[in-house]
């Protein structure tokens, strides 16, 4: 400790941890404490796990914007099922630090062939399911044989992240080796998904209501539409949690949200919905503001395979309509980075080019490019609109800045769920013209290489660049291709490429080891308390 006046915060952090008040006396008098004045620290710090009556407390409730859609990130691509039960809940053999570097997790160490090929993962011992069944290797090749199962229904969404793996095998109850059929620089990273979690074969059919991980909190209840509870694994194998519970309350309204935060309701932000308000919270000593880095891609995606927009000349006339400043200002309040490509200037994505000159805002040249492909006349596009803030908010901008140029928009307001199913989901009708949708995945790029994939961009160049990358050991070689990429998505205008939101959290002062977390970290709360 840096001083003595740190000590009661430390004491109250191990009331949260669910130390006995015997042995926190002990911890004391070893401090050098005497009896008297460590039976005062005691009466005053009273609280929490273990005791009963006490002021510290244990119980945390954080604000969020979109609530899941499922509980299973291994049968839904919905970002805050991650988000908030990914490491808490579910687990994997790594994990993504806020800073998105690749830390150890069910995995305690691994080893990696001369050639990158082969990974061989020591596996934590003492690890039991919320369930009650140990954790060994089997169920780490089955977890992991069932992701990359391209006959399993509902299918994986990220299956694509095992595509690399050409076999997994046990050793023994504790090592897995996973052999690639080549260097794959994304491999590891993407292990740190949800997508890729370790299920318990007994109740993984359950997961997508009643989840069960080996993490250091259990799922409690969702109260569908209102909020969504987790308390704590007292069997937890590693450092157990400091809170005793945790509620996720979902709250769409930004206004509400911050009068949540300001009335007590709430003891965090966890997603920022108004950031125009931020502001009052950094002169309000309550409340800490924090700042992460940008990520993810808020972009207009196009379907590129239905006229107009199957025409170059469409699309490009339609990114040059967006004003990427007026959207930064009027959604994220300043709190962005432009973007001009699929990529983010982030620890995460370290072949970001900027490519926003190419696609620059210009109305005249949108005219021109129109006129060019037969729509001088004017032309009508459908809007299919998702219920979160930048999209709504996007939506006005788009509309106002699409007529400025002579084309209408027709804004269909949908369910996320529902948006899921008819724009999104593979096989499904993806029946839509543009949509206002936040990328949240770390290094997704590769999608451009899927014609299938919902925005039905189809390039075999772009997708022969994206073999070549992913599979390139060299760091300068693979940042080059990744460029090309880059460039190639922004010539042709696969979508409208806007921002980069800034990670933001607003969390009370009393609210110790808070993570600025974005959609493509997990929420980690295990070391959060109060102080």
């Amino acid at each position: 400790m840096n001083s003595q006046d740190e000590v009661p915060e430390l004491v109250s952090g191990w009331f949260a941890a669910g130390v006995t008040r015997r042995q926190i006396l002990g911890r004391l008098l070893a401090l050098g404490f005497t009896l008297p004045s460590a039976s005062t620290l005691l009466a005053g710090c009273n609280g929490g796990a273990g005791s009963s009556g006490g002021s510290t407390k244990s119980k945390v409730s954080i604000g969020i914007v979109q609530e899941p859609t499922s509980l299973d990130p291994t049968i839904d691509p919905t970002a805050s099922i991650s988000l908030l039960l990914r490491d808490n809940v579910y687990e994997g053999l790594v994990r993504l630090t806020p800073d998105l570097r690749i830390v150890p997790a069910l995995a305690k160490s691994w080893d990696v062939s001369p050639e990158g090929t082969t990974f061989t993962f020591h596996i934590q011992t003492g690890v039991k399911f919320h369930d009650g069944t140990p954790l060994t290797a089997q169920d780490v090749k089955w977890s992991w044989d069932r992701a990359r199962d391209p006959n399993k229904k509902p299918s994986n969404p990220h299956s694509d992240y095992f595509g690399p793996v050409q076999s997994i095998d046990v050793s023994d109850d504790h090592t897995v080796k996973v052999t690639l059929s080549a260097y794959s620089d994304n491999w590891l990273f993407h292990m740190a998904a949800g997508s890729a979690s370790i299920m318990s074969q007994r109740s993984a059919a359950n997961n997508t209501t009643s989840p069960v991980g080996t993490g250091p909190f259990r799922f409690l209840a969702w109260n569908k539409g209102a909020s969504l509870t987790l308390n704590r694994n007292n069997a937890y194998w590693g450092h157990t949690a400091r809170l005793t519970e945790v509620l996720f309350k979902f709250i769409t309204d930004a206004n509400a949200m911050n009068n949540a935060l300001k009335a007590g309701d709430i003891d965090a932000i966890g997603q920022v919905g108004g950031p125009e308000q931020v502001a009052s919270f950094k002169s309000d000593s309550r409340f800490r503001v924090l700042e992460g880095a940008p990520v993810g891609k808020l972009i207009v995606a196009m379907n590129n395979s239905k006229p107009p927009l199957s025409d170059v000349r469409v699309r490009r006339a339609i990114s040059a309509t967006i004003d990427r400043k007026a959207w930064i200002d009027a959604i994220q309040a300043g709190y962005a980075v432009p973007i001009g490509s699929h990529a983010v200037p982030n620890a995460g994505e370290p072949y970001y080019l900027d490519e926003t000159q190419l696609n620059r805002y210009d109305p005249v040249r949108a005219k021109q490019l129109l006129q060019q492909a037969g729509y001088g006349g004017g032309l009508t596009l459908r809007l299919a609109q998702i219920p979160f803030p930048y999209a709504i908010r996007g939506s006005d901008i788009l509309l106002s800045e699409l007529k400025d140029v002579g084309i209408s928009l027709k804004v269909e307001p949908m369910e996320f769920p529902r948006w899921l199913a008819d724009v999104f989901k593979p096989g499904g009708p993806q029946d839509y013209d543009l949509t206002i949708i936040n990328h949240a995945e770390e290094r997704d790029i590769a999608n451009y290489g899927n014609p299938h994939y919902y925005w039905h961009y189809d390039n075999r160049q772009v997708t022969q660049w994206l073999g070549l990358a992913d599979s390139e050991s060299a760091q300068a070689k693979r940042k080059n291709i990744y460029g090309q990429v880059q460039k190639q998505l922004a010539e042709d205008a696969a979508n409208a490429f806007v921002m980069s939101p800034q990670t933001l959290a607003v969390p009370s002062v009393k609210l110790k080891n808070y993570p600025v977390a974005s959609l493509s970290s997990s929420l980690f709360l295990r070391d959060t308390y109060f102080s």
